[in-house]
């Protein structure tokens, strides 16, 4: 597993400066809907896996206020140092980022109020291990908050994955995708009780199909781009560019409308 935690990083790595910059709020807005349904309490310990440039980090400590800790971590060094530099911005005392890997976490048995996960489970090389080393830095009673992108339901975007097909080279499947079944599963194998779950639409709207592409290149999704030659590349972005426009609504906007499961256990 370690090339492909080597992929993961060196991808997020890259994208960390325009993460959450380039294009229409994504990830941010489901760390903070993440964290606002963890419905943390004052004062509360909370660790941020896979935290990236710190959206729910950020949105915790505000929550948590000053007598709390919270603590983001990430594979990637410079999404953490990304993440350091915006807290420092937001002026954030009670918060911090460390590089580390989510699936060896270097905390002490129960430290924990909350652990958050948001938009990365799904690309860990083995989550179900990772849900076990949770449990484990997690108290008795704390709560497990996780956030996955569930199923595309909007067809409208399915020229995406003909394009890719045809014109980018074969891309071994990352981790493991969950959908609403799956995650509780996981979650309760893991050992958690209590788990509840619940799936919401995400209306992540680009004023134009430039702003979809500078978004594209600011997150994962940039794996296969950087694997496309030249000519692959050109023609992917030509034939994108006429493909996007059937997402088109009356506000003018090029709409994506993804599924996000939400998922909440206790130890």
């Amino acid at each position: 597993f370690a090339e492909t935690k080597e992929l993961i990083a060196g991808v997020f790595g890259r994208a960390a400066p325009a993460y959450e910059r380039a294009g229409p709020p994504l990830f941010g807005t489901v760390a903070r809907r993440l964290v606002a349904m963890a419905d943390l309490p004052r004062g509360a310990r909370v660790l941020d896996v896979a935290c990236g440039t710190g959206a729910a980090t950020l949105e915790a400590a505000r929550r948590s206020g000053p007598a709390g800790m919270v603590v983001g971590v990430d594979l990637a060094p410079p999404m953490v140092e990304e993440a350091r530099r915006r807290g420092h911005e937001a002026g954030t005392g009670n918060a911090a980022a460390l590089v580390m890997d989510a699936e060896a976490l270097g905390f002490r048995d129960g430290v924990f109020d909350a652990v958050l996960c948001a938009s990365a489970l799904y690309l860990l090389p083995r989550p179900l291990e990772a849900l076990g080393g949770f449990l484990r830095v997690l108290r008795p009673g704390g709560t497990l908050a996780v956030a996955v992108f569930g199923a595309d339901l909007d067809e409208r975007w399915s020229w995406r994955g003909e394009l890719l097909a045809r014109l980018a080279p074969p891309l071994e499947p990352l981790g493991r995708r969950f959908d609403q079944v799956s995650l509780e599963q996981a979650l309760e194998e893991a050992g958690l009780r209590g788990v509840t779950v619940a799936v919401e639409r995400l209306d992540v709207a680009y004023p134009d199909a430039a702003a979809w592409w500078v978004s594209d290149w600011s997150h994962g999704e940039r794996a296969v781009l950087e694997l496309m030659s030249e000519p692959a590349l050109a023609a992917y972005r030509t034939a994108a560019f006429q493909a996007i426009q059937r997402c088109r609504e009356r506000d003018g906007a090029l709409h994506w409308r993804p599924e996000v499961v939400y998922a909440l256990a206790v130890r």
